[in-house]
């Protein structure tokens, strides 16, 4: 039989730890410095302290109760709890509070009217709860949150957190407007989220101004420290009087610190479909790559009566980047810009640019440096579009070696050479095997140079280069056919230019407003080539400058140049110069009038990889260039090109652009002439005569900004194109939009007027889709 004393002893073990707290809790002053009660801390405060014992053995309850208005602060590790009631139950170590409750932890702030929390667990519960989420992410736009923090704000009829960092509501609301009147908010029926990573709402309804306007049954909201989060991005409406009406989305894929990829889908309804893909990534200081792929599907197109107006068909495109460091000092290159149907592209695309492109292009190339030695392997493809078929040129590889330039000895003679061979191969038709010529070339060179300075205002640089070349196939000189006949060219080649003398007067303007002192520098340069005579030129299989090299040619370019320089202080900063203006005018003599068709110097000597455009002369055009820079900010350059055979300009351009913090604006303008009797330039088709501009005004401060662009054909008076782009962000959300009116008719395409619009919500990213709306891609991401 059990002792009475046997039966008490249990319970006061039992109830030993709580007698001990209540006895301390006893002891508490009401003011002073904080207690703590199983690791939970208690701030300072003036109240009245309860404890009572009741219930079964080790339920104890100790009720704290504010007075005065003067709430109750518990802290326990990161959490801090606030409430005008709390009764901690101590051998369950959860707390119960009630009127005013605040909850606070790292990132989250909550306020209801009830709450409870499990101090072990770090998990509890909320009724009647609203609270604030701070977004971290370093690169979100802030302009979206004008003068408040990045914050997210939500509440609900319940909010349990069900970990340390997570949390769940029930009827919730949420919305990233801080300000009192809320521009957009979504509603949904449940929604989870964890602190410092993403919030996901489920049956979610957007609401603007109240107005529901877009039902999602599962929504993802990114609150991402690290800068990018998984997630969908902000969808983007057009229309298009070609395509009609379009819907754009976008899936973005954070795959970590230093890749991310980028799903695209674009649905035109009349037209078809378009899907793509991106992929960027860094991988080192000198390593990093983007590729894109897009796919147009477009379905076959009936008039009224049913008669199909245009076939089904599909087109891709891909274009990328790639630079990367590979082990033994090598590095690796690799480029493209390749589509499959260049009327596609055309139709499609809201860039001006790609209207115009007629060329495709893949390229790789691998290349490393050993002390003076360089190595290099390339291949490449090069696509040009003359209508509807293409013209292809490709190098099938091409591996280089070279020995940079050194000095010899102690002089300063220095010695260099390189080593080429390539397999070239072009196609006059790719759609056609038959127009396929292809040729090995081999190419080698040694080069002296020796510098010699005249005097202070004077200088001479003569080098002396070797050079042999070899073709395994030639051509006949009279039908133009391709033989089986190797040919080989050696060549002499002799250079020496003179600079000077040089003539300079300094002024000095101390009063002067812009600058304290201007330098006028006067440089006339005279350069001599001279090669040996080589006498199958017309059996040369001519591919690029290489092939085209007139053998027994002495050429003479004599120029001018006329600089002004100026010493400009900036506020405090040391006063630094910079030219301001040059002018300079240059002209070349050719002892044989072939060599002035093959000049790649002028722009208008050289047609282009497969024809030329100017007859021979012993003279080229004499070219005169004019850049202006009076400050950082404002640029400006003026080209021109004057026959001195047929006394009439070749050619004119023109640019100027202002680049200042509230306004970037510049403007192009070029002319080819039509002179009779010049060939290449005496076909009316061949003339031409454009203007362009564009403007952009933007907030110093980011979040605003509105540019218009225009292209005119003068000659024609034709409006090309005029475009309208522009984004505002205020108070959480933002808006963009895009505009466009395209008139090329004249090339077989329908003129197209196209008006793009996106929203932005603040924490989620917009995209510019892979057709060119709203402009730079990586910067809307």
């Amino acid at each position: 039989m059990t002792s009475t004393s046997d039966r008490i002893t249990p319970s006061i073990s039992r109830f030993f730890p709580s007698v001990c707290v209540l006895a301390g809790a006893l002891l508490w002053p009401t003011t002073g410095a904080a207690q703590v009660v199983n690791s939970c801390e208690l701030g300072t405060y003036d109240s009245a302290l309860r404890t009572n014992i009741d219930g079964p053995a080790g339920s104890s309850r100790l009720e704290l109760r504010g007075t005065n208005g003067q709430p109750i602060e518990i802290r326990c590790g990161e959490v801090q709890l606030i409430a005008q009631e709390i009764d901690y139950l101590l051998p369950e170590e959860r707390l119960i509070a009630r009127g005013q409750v605040v909850f606070q932890q790292t990132g989250t702030r909550i306020a209801a009217i009830r709450g409870e929390f499990d101090v072990k667990t770090r998990t509890g519960f909320f009724e009647q709860a609203s609270g604030t989420l701070q977004l971290t992410n370093r690169e979100i736009d802030r302009t979206l949150f004008g003068a408040q923090e990045p914050e997210a704000i939500f509440s609900a009829a319940r909010i349990e957190k069900t970990g340390p960092q997570t949390y769940r509501l029930t009827n919730a609301i949420f919305t990233a407007c801080v300000q009192p009147s809320r521009r957009w908010e979504m509603t949904a029926s449940r929604m989870t989220f964890t602190v410092d990573k993403y919030a996901i709402l489920r049956n979610a309804v957007l609401q603007v101004k109240d107005v529901p306007l877009l039902y999602l049954p599962v929504f993802y909201y990114p609150i991402q420290e690290g800068g990018r989060a998984t997630g969908f991005l902000m969808p983007s409406y057009g229309t298009s009087s070609y395509r009609g009406f379009s819907l754009s989305n976008a899936f973005f894929l954070a795959l970590g610190r230093s890749q991310d990829a980028t799903i695209y889908h674009d649905w035109f309804p009349a037209r078809g479909q378009g899907l793509g893909a991106d992929y960027r990534y860094v991988a080192g200081p000198s390593s990093r790559g983007d590729a894109r792929v897009y796919v147009i599907r477009e379905r076959a197109q009936r008039d009224t009566e049913g008669t199909v107006t245009s076939l089904a068909r599909q087109s891709f495109e891909v274009k990328g980047n790639i630079a990367q460091a590979l082990p033994g000092g090598i590095r690796f290159q690799a480029r493209a810009d390749y589509f499959t149907d260049a009327t596609a592209q055309q139709l499609y695309q809201v860039d001006l640019a790609a209207f115009a492109r007629r060329s495709r292009y893949f390229a790789a190339n691998a290349s490393g440096s050993w002390g003076r030695l360089r190595a290099s392997a390339q291949a490449e493809r090069t696509d040009v579009f003359y209508g509807t078929t293409a013209s292809s040129y490709r190098y099938q590889p091409r591996i280089s070696v070279s020995v940079s330039e050194a000095p010899i000895a102690r002089t300063s003679i220095s010695i260099g050479g390189s080593y080429d061979i390539q397999n070239m191969v072009r196609y006059v038709d790719v759609d056609r095997p038959e127009t396929r010529t292809g040729v090995l070339r081999t190419d080698g060179s040694v080069t002296v140079r020796a510098p010699l300075a005249l005097g202070s205002a004077l200088t001479l640089n003569g080098s002396l280069s070797i050079r042999r070349t070899g073709w395994d196939q030639s051509r006949d000189p009279v039908s133009g056919a391709f033989l089986k006949a190797p040919l080989t060219r050696n060549l002499i080649e002799g250079r020496f230019r003179i600079r000077g003398p040089v003539f300079t007067r300094v002024f000095d303007t101390p009063g002067s407003g812009f600058a304290e002192r201007f330098k006028h520098v006067i440089e006339p340069s005279v350069t001599i080539q001279k090669k040996s005579a080589f006498e199958r030129f017309d059996e040369v299989v001519q591919f690029d400058g290489v092939d085209t090299i007139v053998g027994g040619v002495t050429q003479v370019t004599y120029g001018i140049s006329n600089s002004l320089l100026a010493k400009v202080r900036q506020g405090d900063a040391p006063a630094m110069v910079r030219e301001i203006l040059n002018v300079e005018v240059n002209q070349t003599y050719y002892t044989d009038a072939r060599a002035a068709s093959y000049d790649l110097q002028y722009q208008s000597s050289y047609g282009g990889l497969y024809y030329y455009a100017t007859p021979p002369g012993n003279f080229s055009p004499v070219r005169g260039t004019i850049s202006v820079t009076p400050s950082p900010a404002l640029a400006g350059q003026v080209g021109i090109e004057y026959d001195t055979q047929f006394g009439a300009v070749r050619s004119y351009r023109a640019s100027a652009n202002v680049t200042r913090p509230t306004l970037d604006f510049s403007v192009n303008w070029s002319k080819r002439q039509l002179i009779p009797g010049l060939v290449g330039y005496d076909n009316p088709l061949s003339a031409d005569h454009f203007i362009g501009g564009s403007t952009r005004l933007k907030k110093r401060e980011g979040g605003a900004s509105l540019a218009y662009s225009i292209y005119y054909d003068v000659l024609r008076e034709r409006l090309l194109q005029q475009r309208l782009t522009g984004f505002y962000n205020a108070q959480c959300c933002g808006i963009a939009i895009d505009y466009a009116v395209t008139n090329l008719g004249h090339l077989g395409l329908p003129n197209d007027r196209r008006f793009s619009m996106s929203l932005t919500l603040a924490g989620i990213g917009s995209f510019t889709n892979l057709l060119g709306v709203f402009g730079d891609n990586d910067n809307r991401r």
